[in-house]
């Protein structure tokens, strides 16, 4: 009952990762509270909305390893007679038609506005976009092609002088804090390498490798290791499926 009345006040609080660092400290490393947690966010869901086979489709996920959406009257959309939910993994999205969408089932799903909201390339992919080079003439999007690699998040090697904000195994939280600590951090850097007399910042590659293996070794100790996200890089196509953040939090960090 305690434990309920704890994942009840995490809930109410607007849900999210706050199941996972705001109730229990192995939420994300013990299989059995992982699933305290999960069951708990079924149970809400199943409560919210009427149709059970809608509400099946909106809790695919056996394993608490994602963001559970917050209960902000999402949940409740889907029992209005207007909305309709379409499992595109069962039916996949096969046309784009004059009057909707067209599933692998043969049905047409009339629209009248199409919003293109099917995923993002967390982290590295707005890097990789740009013909960001380094020494040598190197692209980072051949650096990374194994899989994008830091140090601390914020620089990499053979990238002289380039600071990145939320960069690849950076801090595993709520980003705004960690935004202003990596811009805080790097301009001390610059500061304390001009009174220094220093041309270059740029991290050594056994420290970047150093930064990558703490982030794996501390991502294999987690749940969050076990399902295809995007905290892996896994919901982009031909992607190298790897750790992107060092998950132990702000503070840690």
């Amino acid at each position: 009952e305690e434990r309920r009345d704890i994942y009840q006040k995490a809930w109410n609080a607007g849900g999210g990762f706050r199941f996972g660092f705001g109730t229990f400290c192995d939420t994300f490393t013990d299989p059995l509270a992982n699933e305290a947690a999960a069951s708990f966010i079924r149970s809400k869901i199943a409560k919210i909305v009427n149709d059970p086979e809608t509400a099946k489709k909106l809790t695919p996920y056996d394993l608490y390893a994602r963001r559970p959406l917050c209960d902000n009257g999402y949940y409740a959309t889907y029992n209005r007679k207007n909305v309709s939910l379409v499992d595109i993994k069962a039916t996949p999205i096969v046309e784009i038609t004059p009057m909707g969408i067209k599933t692998s089932d043969g049905i047409e799903h009339k629209v009248d506005l199409l919003i293109f909201a099917t995923g993002f390339d967390a982290v590295d992919g707005n890097y990789k976009r740009l013909d960001i080079r380094g020494r040598n003439g190197i692209s980072i999007k051949d650096h990374w092609k194994d899989g994008p690699t830091s140090y601390l998040g914020v620089t990499t090697a053979g990238f002289p002088n380039m600071f990145m904000v939320l960069g690849p195994n950076g801090p595993f939280s709520n980003l705004p804090p960690a935004i202003e600590l990596e811009i805080d951090w790097s301009i001390e850097l610059i500061r304390y390498a001009k009174q220094s007399g220093l041309d270059i910042i740029e991290p050594t590659r056994a420290a970047e490798n150093l930064w990558t293996v703490t982030c794996k070794e501390i991502a294999a100790q987690t749940l969050f290791s076990s399902p295809d996200s995007w905290i892996f890089g896994a919901n982009i196509p031909g992607k190298p499926r790897t750790v992107m953040f060092f998950l132990v939090g702000f503070s840690a960090f």
